[in-house]
């Protein structure tokens, strides 16, 4: 009797290990995404759609993608909102939710409606609405399925998600009106 009761022990461990380890997955994925995105995004030449037939035109150097200074100096609070969000995952939720807040709010706000409103694709909306978004639903889901997540976290980090994607399109007006100035 003994030997099964430590069976089943074991069993449930190997069960929460996997839980534990898909849940830490589907964060880093997003982090992961987040910075793919940005780079792609931010990119002199766009890449991030490299379907469009912009791209044909532009014949792209890859070593001015790598290496662009400005490029790298603009993403590093990207690497850093990604990572410290990623490592407070699940343990404390109110800050590792603050990623997938942003991943659902910021390519509706920033990519799909911009898009929307200049009646052509942003850089970005692509891989914005086909890999943050989708990604973040499934952290919000496996947090709702696996009852991790409190109405008070998911309240107060769906908030300063909302208050960053805001922020981020605010600012991308700002840059477009002073393009145009």
């Amino acid at each position: 009797m003994h030997i099964y009761g430590d069976y089943l022990h074991d069993k449930s461990n190997s069960h929460r290990n996997t839980t534990m380890a898909l849940q830490n997955l589907s964060i880093w994925l997003l982090a992961i995404a987040l910075i793919l995105h940005t780079i792609l995004q931010r990119s002199r030449y766009a890449i991030a759609e490299v379907w469009l037939p912009a791209y044909e035109k532009v014949k792209p150097d890859w070593r001015s993608v790598l290496f662009d200074t400005g490029l790298v100096l603009e993403i590093i609070p990207v690497f850093i909102f990604a990572f410290v969000t990623a490592f407070a995952g699940w343990q404390w939720s109110v800050l590792g939710m603050i990623l997938p807040a942003v991943g659902l709010t910021h390519p509706l706000l920033d990519h799909l409606f911009l898009s929307w409103k200049a009646r052509q694709l942003r850089p970005g909306t692509l891989t914005g609405l086909f890999l943050l978004f989708p990604l973040s639903i499934w952290v919000y889901y496996l947090g709702y399925t696996w009852q991790l997540l409190s109405l008070q976290a998911v309240l107060i980090s769906g908030a300063i998600g909302l208050a960053i994607s805001v922020w981020l399109l605010w600012e991308t007006i700002q840059a477009s009106q002073s393009q145009i100035s």
